[in-house]
């Protein structure tokens, strides 16, 4: 009897502890779960579908979900962003839904591999992995009421229209016209004559140096207590006329230069040149060394630039001679009036 009792007692306490164990266990150790799938098993090219992620967590445990740029596996591409959508469960655990739209262009049977999914709760880091997923990728399928195949066709081809013409036919005449300005540049450069328009005549290099030298005679700056100003002036007009006369290119010349040019080409006397090299180097001190010159020093300046332009300009002809010595001839052969009278007496 007490064998018995014994032996009933164990019983009921073995399947009292094994009752209660998994309630144990349980509470010990927190359920996770991780699975994936798509919204398809097969598609056509082209045709979207949807990848979900489930991850059913403990309460403080959060789970970290892959990054997809635009390639899921080769062969799978992906679309847009992905969402992520989180659910609170009754045991206070949490449910994230991961969320990705997949595509495919390529015919075939492609295996999505188990993904892997990090989790923690502070303390404690693991990883966790998917199952892998098979996806099949199908082409359209022929026709069937085709029967007969044929070959390909070529392009049709349409009428030019106005607008398609109109840019080559613009392009060709302005192509055309640039060649022709170009040869009627170059013949009138090369003839020497204006492109554009004729140039009006200028004055000879004489006559405005003296109407310039007149007038700073007569508004008398010779006179002046700006001695700079007035010896720039003076020598201004003087470079522009050796320049205009001689061809010296005077303007950018020092004085040095400007005499050794003349002396060169002979075109001045030694006499006008000395004098000529004196007031230029006059100048010079007056406008570098500040020089203060006296007002007969400014005058005689004046006067002998009056007499180079002078002595130096060219002789013009008188036009009245020519026209009066070619009028002598006719003067000659026209008989008097009183002589014209007596020979028509005599003829009578």
């Amino acid at each position: 009897m007490n064998s018995f009792l014994k032996y009933l007692v164990f019983t009921i306490v073995s399947a009292i502890f094994l009752v209660v164990q998994p309630a144990v266990s349980t509470a010990q150790n927190p359920k996770f779960s991780f699975a994936a799938e798509v919204s398809a098993d097969s598609i056509l090219i082209g045709d979207q579908l949807e990848l979900t992620i489930k991850a059913n967590l403990p309460k403080g445990y959060e789970v970290q979900f892959p990054f997809f740029a635009d390639t899921l596996v080769t062969g799978i591409e992906v679309i847009g962003k992905p969402t992520i959508d989180t659910l609170k469960k009754e045991n206070e655990g949490r449910e994230y839904l991961y969320s990705l739209t997949i595509t495919s262009f390529d015919e075939g049977f492609y295996r999505i591999p188990p993904i892997r999914l990090p989790f923690s709760s502070g303390l404690r880091i693991d990883t966790a992995q998917t199952s892998a997923i098979w996806l099949l990728v199908n082409t359209l399928p022929p026709d069937s009421t085709i029967t007969t195949i044929y070959d390909i066709k070529t392009p049709l081809k349409e009428p030019y229209t106005f607008a398609e013409i109109a840019p080559w036919v613009g392009g060709g005449l302005l192509a055309i016209a640039l060649i022709v300005f170009l040869v009627y540049y170059f013949i009138q450069r090369r003839k020497g004559k204006p492109v554009f328009f004729t140039p009006k005549p200028s004055e000879p290099a004489h006559v405005i140096a003296l109407r310039e030298l007149e007038l700073i005679k007569t508004k008398k700056l010779w006179d002046t207590e700006n001695h700079k100003q007035y010896q720039s002036k003076l020598t201004d007009v003087i470079r522009f006329y050796i320049e205009g006369r001689f061809g010296v290119p005077a303007m950018e010349q020092t004085t040095y230069e400007i005499c050794s040019s003349l002396k060169t080409s002979d075109v001045l006397s030694k006499e006008l040149l000395d004098e000529l090299q004196e007031l230029l180097s006059l100048a010079d001190l007056v406008k570098f060394a500040k020089l203060k010159p006296s007002v007969s020093e400014n005058l005689g300046s004046l006067e002998f630039a009056i007499k180079l332009v002078n002595s130096t300009k060219p002789i013009e002809q008188d036009s009245n001679n020519e026209a009066d010595d070619e009028d002598e001839p006719e003067a000659q052969n026209t008989p008097e009036p009183q002589k014209l009278v007596e020979d028509k007496g005599k003829t009578i």
